[in-house]
């Protein structure tokens, strides 16, 4: 199990809540770090009832945590700067640099024409869905054909912008993780 902070983006956690594969994150982060921002995401939107289920549920169980960036805070003026600077930047992308910047962490975003650059240029590191899955196929979690299944499920739930550019994640693990795992790591 990786200790280490990880602060999730909506696109990133919604993959797996989407098709119910939360254990995933379960069996391989001690918790989740969720910016109070992304949690509204998550819950105000019209996200598909399953979703809002299984993130309710995780958050029961004490595997979430909430991070809200108060008024004055660091954090919060790292954000304010950020959504200046980079205006095409969601308040999801914001938030979770802000708060891996001032406290330290993995961001957890698929968002990777939004938020790569500025990662590398402060410094961070950035897991992706794709990369998470590869973890856990390496530490024994799920199987190959498991994992095959999960991102079908994951494109079948319109998750594809979500994903590497592969078909599954035999293909993804076979060519892009190479890459991915150069500057990805957990």
């Amino acid at each position: 199990m990786y200790d280490e902070r990880v602060f999730y983006d909506a696109d990133c956690l919604v993959c797996f809540l989407v098709v119910g594969q939360c254990e995933i994150l379960q069996k391989l982060f001690s918790k989740m770090i969720i910016p109070a921002v992304v949690e509204n995401e998550i819950l105000g939107l019209r996200f598909n009832p399953k979703i809002q289920y299984n993130y309710n549920k995780l958050k029961k169980m004490g595997f979430v945590e909430v991070r809200a960036m108060v008024d004055g805070s660091k954090e919060h003026g790292r954000y304010l700067k950020l959504k200046k600077k980079y205006k095409f930047m969601g308040k999801g992308e914001a938030a979770v640099i802000a708060l891996a910047c001032e406290k330290g962490g993995i961001i957890a975003s698929n968002n990777l024409l939004d938020v790569r650059g500025i990662v590398e240029d402060y410094g961070l590191n950035l897991i992706t869905t794709s990369f998470i899955l590869a973890k856990a196929y390496e530490e024994d979690v799920k199987t190959r054909a498991e994992l095959d299944n999960i991102w079908k499920d994951m494109l079948r739930e319109g998750r594809k912008r979500s994903l590497a550019n592969a078909r599954s994640f035999t293909e993804y693990y076979e060519g892009e993780y190479k890459t991915d795992s150069f500057y990805m790591k957990i």
